[in-house]
Parts: structure tokens; C-alpha cells; sequence
């Protein structure tokens, strides 16, 4: 048999279990943007972004970036504009790259310093520089005005500071990233005359012979970059660096002549 509840005795009593009784029956909302739709949505959003950038789909213009130091010096090695090492050096390395090429960056970050170290600095190896236009979508110019500043700054023999500042700090192809900002900040942590270097930009004569010298390149079979030659030996793509240091051992071997 159930017990009757017992009734407060006074009005106090009352009043107060009154009060715990509506705490009771009131249900607690969570704000809306604690819901588990707004949450999940947030969180796509976030991951979102954080995938686009990752992959680099938000590119602003590179020109108020930090710079990046390359780990490479010229400072004891004979630069003549686009070539690095002995006129009489044995073997001759012509690159062909794009400034905007992710894979020649990979070339030239990461193969070309050792290359420097082991036969450059030796007079085993000359390197010759080609800077041709093939990444560049319709519409964009971001290859071709890097390869005029190439030129231009190979005018005030800093061609290959300036070439290696901006590999080391390229950004996501045809995406703006290589403004005219960053070619300028590029020329600038390579110590060129911007006045100089700029005037030379805005002339016509190295905007034409780069065009020239990708027709070129065109019309002797190279489509794609890097593209290497060693003593006339075509590599298209990343080579492997054991395989191109064999090479160049050989080709400068006394028998090879």
C-alpha cells in the first residue's frame, strides 16, 4: 500500500518545494551552436580549409612571404649569366626547367647543391641554365615573367642567387603566387639593382628571347621539365642522382675522350 506524501507544514515549506518542483520539470537547452548539426558542420568547414591550404588552393601572392635561404653559394665557383664552372670542364649539364616546375624544384633543392659540391667545385662539370615557358596555362604569364627576371638578373651576374631564391621559395603553379611582388622580392634578397632590374623587365628584348628560347626547346623535342642533357644524353624528368654522378665519372674519365 503505498505511503501518502507528506504535505509541508508551513507556507515556507510549501514555496520552496514548489520552486524545486519547476527546476525539475524545466528542460535545459544547449545553445544552437552546440547542436550536433552546427558542430558537424563547423568541423567540415574547418577540415575544409585545412585540406585547401595543405594542397595549397589558397594562394595569395608571394610577395610578402619570409624568404627562404637556399643552401647553395656561388661565392668560390666561375658564373658566366645562366652557366656555373670551368669553361674546361669535360662534362656539360644543360637543364631545361620552368621556374614554376614543382619537380625541378625538387631537382634544384635537393641534387643540384651536391652537384656543386662534387664536380662543379672540382672542374669535373659545367652547368648551363634554360629557362623555358611550358607550365603556364592560357591566359597566365607567371613562367615567362619569371624567366625574364632569370634574364634580367643574369645581366648583373646574379643570375643564379635569383634562380635558386625562387625554386627554394616557389609556389603552387599558375595560381598568382609568382606576382610581380615576389619576382621583386626575389631580386631583392639576391642583391640586383631593383631600379636596373626592373627597367630591363619592362623592355621587349628578354621578354623575346625567352619566347625564343622555349620555341626552341620546343622544336628540338623537349615538351616537358626538367629536361637534362649530359655530353648530350637526355634525362626527362627527376633523375636519380647515383645513376647521373655514374655518369659524370665516366664521361669525365681520361678513356671517355
Amino acid at each position: 500500500m503505498a505511503r501518502p506524501v507528506a504535505q509541508p507544514r508551513s507556507r515556507r515549506e510549501r514555496r520552496s518545494q514548489q520552486r524545486a518542483e519547476r527546476s525539475r520539470s524545466v528542460v535545459k537547452q544547449a545553445p544552437s551552436w552546440r547542436s550536433p548539426v552546427a558542430l558537424t558542420t563547423v568541423g567540415a568547414v574547418l577540415v575544409g580549409l585545412v585540406v585547401i591550404v595543405l594542397a595549397g588552393g589558397l594562394s595569395f601572392g608571394g610577395g610578402s612571404k619570409a624568404v627562404i635561404t637556399p643552401e647553395t653559394s656561388y661565392e668560390a665557383l666561375a658564373t658566366n649569366a645562366s652557366t656555373v664552372g670551368s669553361a674546361f670542364a669535360p662534362v656539360t649539364m644543360t637543364i631545361y626547367s620552368d621556374f614554376q616546375c614543382p619537380i625541378c624544384k625538387r631537382f634544384l633543392t635537393t641534387e643540384l647543391p651536391s652537384l656543386l659540391r662534387q664536380f662543379v667545385a672540382p672542374g669535373t662539370l659545367r652547368i648551363e641554365s634554360r629557362d623555358i615557358d611550358v607550365v603556364d596555362r592560357a591566359g597566365g604569364s607567371e613562367s615567362l615573367n619569371l624567366a625574364i627576371g632569370g634574364a634580367c638578373a643574369a645581366e648583373q651576374n646574379a643570375y643564379w642567387p635569383y634562380h635558386d631564391l625562387v625554386f627554394w621559395n616557389q609556389g603552387r603553379e599558375n595560381s598568382g603566387y609568382h606576382d610581380s611582388a615576389f619576382i621583386d622580392r626575389m631580386a631583392g634578397a639576391a642583391g640586383l639593382d631593383l631600379a636596373a632590374f626592373d627597367t630591363c623587365r619592362a623592355g621587349s628584348s628578354v621578354r623575346q628571347a625567352v619566347l625564343r628560347a622555349t620555341s626552341a626547346a620546343a622544336g628540338d623535342g623537349i615538351a616537358a621539365t626538367p629536361t637534362i642533357e649530359v655530353n648530350g644524353q637526355r634525362f626527362v624528368g627527376l633523375p636519380d642522382y647515383d645513376q647521373l654522378s655514374a655518369l659524370i665519372r665516366e664521361l669525365a674519365s681520361p678513356s671517355a675522350s
